[in-house]
């Protein structure tokens, strides 16, 4: 995986979002980014329409959402990497928030990717009504997220099978990197190290090729910021080292994407992980 972005801890985990009164929503749409469709994408620019009252509810939204401004514009940043968006500045003043969570609205007037953008707009006008929770009215609520539930729900996937049939899987890899000693995180970090930039990121492309052929772009991205929570919590630091992120991700992907990664490519991908020395069976 070639992504060098490092924004910060796991801004959205499970610790925070256990008492997150509308975490069953934030669950729904990570799901739904995940399993996002290129008709899905088309369908959502299609309802895009800033008038207003779309202004002022999100004006509203992020006015009250002070109290976890970090952790949103964390998710902003994750999310242009994801969607391969250019992303708002990593370094900012609190004061700077509101600027940071408007960012990716002034893109839409960039005629190059306008229309690609303007689909991607009703999923961060729904994250910000979502995360706001109490904080937000219920017509705030209904009206930003509106055009995601619309377009997006009910999805066909679940948070247990947003990357597919083999989710579970992949994401025990992940969770059990957590609890592997320091000595096989280590190990793994050498391995990445010790594979070329170029071999790497032509297996990892590999991943996002069979994303596409399966018709859903943005499911290896998605998996990749899974990855890289899981490698600062296994090394208890933020940022941490990429090439764990890249270990981790490239194991997990092998098992998401069993059956549809080419043999090679998929050995590449799996190595490091496996110079840990704690493996879960082969995909």
């Amino acid at each position: 995986m070639g992504s060098r972005v490092q924004p910060g801890p796991d801004d959205l985990g499970s610790a925070y979002l256990q008492s997150h009164p509308r975490r069953t929503e934030w669950l729904q749409l990570e799901t739904t980014v995940a399993s996002l469709t290129f008709a899905q994408l088309a369908r959502l620019a299609e309802t895009w329409d800033d008038d207003p009252p779309q202004q002022r509810a999100r004006r509203r939204v992020i006015g009250v959402l002070e109290f976890t401004h970090g952790r949103i514009a964390s998710r902003w940043v994750r999310w242009a990497d994801t969607f391969g968006l250019p992303h708002p500045p990593l370094t900012a003043e609190p004061t700077d928030i509101p600027d940071i969570l408007g960012h990716p609205y002034r893109l839409v007037d960039d005629d190059e990717v306008g229309i690609y953008v303007a689909g991607l707009l009703p999923l961060y006008d729904a994250a910000l009504a979502i995360l706001a929770g109490d904080h937000a009215s219920t017509a705030d609520y209904e009206l930003l997220s509106a055009s995601w539930r619309r377009v997006c729900l009910p999805s066909r996937f679940t948070p247990a099978t947003l990357y597919g049939p083999h989710t579970q899987t992949a994401l025990e890899s992940l969770s059990a990197a957590c609890q592997f000693p320091r000595s096989c995180l280590t190990r793994m970090v050498q391995a990445r190290r010790a594979i070329s930039t170029d071999d790497w990121e032509s297996a990892a492309d590999t991943v996002h090729q069979a994303a596409l052929t399966l018709g859903f772009p943005f499911r290896g991205k998605c998996l990749y910021w899974e990855a890289v929570a899981s490698a600062e919590t296994a090394m208890d630091q933020s940022p941490t080292h990429p090439e764990l992120a890249h270990a981790l991700w490239g194991y997990a992907a092998v098992h998401a994407f069993a059956g549809q990664l080419p043999t090679e490519p998929a050995a590449v991908l799996a190595a490091p992980y496996r110079a840990g020395g704690r493996t879960l069976p082969p995909a």
